[in-house]
């Protein structure tokens, strides 16, 4: 009996001690930690040690590294492609800042987010810090203007000792204006748009407006007279469009060769002295075509649709390539026109017959350059300004400038033989020095 009782009695201890280490495992069994309580931290770690597989998977801890994380994830030709990108906006922002265009340069910079690195920054504060640098010009305005260049100075001029007045006084040649273009660009200029110089505000009164550029930089205004291209050899014989839609010049050669160029004239070299040096441009300014019409145009007789065509093409072009153009008149006929004698009547002939003909192939412009230089007075001048010419450019040693109410006059100085000659010391202090300039095979002028 003794022995069925501790028997028993070893059982229930065995079994009560099973029972207690049951309960002392289970977690519901099992007393909050107090620490966990006041932790949320530990709390949320907690309760991510528990979460399910897919729970899992989308935290934090488990997503794959980036390049931005490892560049040694970096796709290399993903890379190369962002770096041939970035070299292309460098390069045209470069271009842009290079001729004034402040504001497209920098938001060329920023389009691309992926493409700013510490080049594509150091850009933009240069460009920043050049905008903060600009200061107001105060001096004096200048225009020059020129003929159609002489290409064969030896086929038209072949007595050096005989004075000689028409072409030699009036034209430069050639290889003259490749000489002056890089003085002038030493000296700080920058061609301008002359409609950016005056215009009328919103009561119709003329205004002339501020310029702001960088230190040592000066506005420059450059036109062109008479580009009907009738002087025969000697010059270019017009003005065409190549195959690919550019300009270029046809010239005979005194051996009577075609020849197809890209330098037959002032504004073929003024675009590719641009092209080469955007700093002479302001905004992509280039100049002014002073059209008459009783020749044609750019060496077309405008007599059929096809020369129409073909003239109004070229003039598209050039105003792309940012030319302006100007009513030079149609007659350019000094006698009861344009010049002491003139009258309201014949005025209004002229321009009648410029804006019925020679409008149509170069478009609508507000700018007249004077035929001789003659500034117009009274009821004559009144005919150019109710056609809406309210920019009136005539020839003035003195460039001087005048604000109207309703228009502006701006003075010119021509570019030639004679001024070569005559005026060699304003031309030296104001643009270039005509000693380096005047090219040996120039005969005397006539004029006094």
């Amino acid at each position: 009996m003794k022995k069925w009782i501790i028997n028993f009695v070893a059982i229930v201890v065995v079994l009560s001690a099973c029972l207690l280490s049951f309960y002392s495992c289970s977690p519901t069994a099992a007393e909050p930690d107090s620490s966990m309580q006041n932790n949320p931290a530990s709390t949320q770690a907690a309760s991510q040690s528990s979460a399910s597989p897919e729970q899992a998977s989308e935290s934090p801890q488990s997503v794959p590294p980036t390049e931005q994380d490892d560049p040694d994830l970096i796709d290399p030709h993903l890379e190369t492609e962002r770096t041939a990108r970035r070299a292309l906006v460098l390069e045209q922002s470069e271009a842009l800042f290079s001729g004034y265009y402040y504001d497209e340069a920098l938001q060329l910079l920023n389009e691309d987010e992926s493409l700013i690195n510490d080049e594509t920054i150091a850009l933009e504060e240069k460009i920043m810090q050049a905008i903060d640098e600009l200061v107001l010009f105060e001096g004096d305005l200048k225009h020059i203007f020129f003929h159609s260049l002489i290409l064969y100075p030896e086929h038209l001029f072949r007595d050096l000792t005989v004075p000689t007045g028409g072409y030699n006084e009036g034209f430069s040649y050639q290889r003259e204006l490749e000489r002056m273009l890089p003085q002038l660009l030493e000296r700080g200029y920058v061609l301008y748009n002359i409609n950016d110089i005056f215009s009328k505000d919103e009561n119709g009164n003329m205004t002339q407006h501020d310029i702001y550029l960088p230190p040592g930089k000066r506005p420059l205004v450059l036109s062109i007279d008479d580009p009907s291209y009738h002087y025969g050899v000697g010059f270019a014989h017009r003005v065409i469009l190549d195959d690919d839609g550019e300009i270029a010049t046809e010239v005979i050669t005194p051996s009577g060769e075609m020849l197809v160029t890209y330098d037959g004239d002032v504004e073929l070299m003024v675009d590719n002295f641009v092209r080469e040096h955007p700093e002479f441009s302001y905004r992509g300014a280039k100049g002014i075509i002073a059209s008459t019409g009783y020749m044609g145009i750019f060496g077309y007789d405008l007599q059929t649709e096809e020369s129409r065509l073909a003239a109004i093409a070229v003039s598209d072009r050039m105003k792309s390539n940012g030319w302006l153009f100007a009513n030079h008149s149609y007659t350019h006929n000094r006698s009861g026109y344009w010049g002491p004698n003139s009258s309201a009547a014949n005025i209004s002939y002229d321009t009648g017959r410029w804006r019925n003909e020679i409008e149509p192939i170069i478009g609508r412009t507000n700018i007249f350059i004077a035929p001789f230089g003659y500034t117009l007075r009274g009821e004559a001048m009144q005919v150019i300004l109710d056609n809406g010419f309210d920019i009136y450019c005539s020839v003035d040693l003195a460039q001087r400038v005048e604000v109207h109410d309703d228009y502006a006059l701006m003075g010119r100085v021509e570019i030639g033989g004679y001024a070569l000659a005559r005026w060699a010391e304003t031309l030296t202090r104001d643009f270039f020095d005509v000693a380096t300039v005047r090219d040996a095979h120039r005969p005397p002028v006539l004029s006094g």
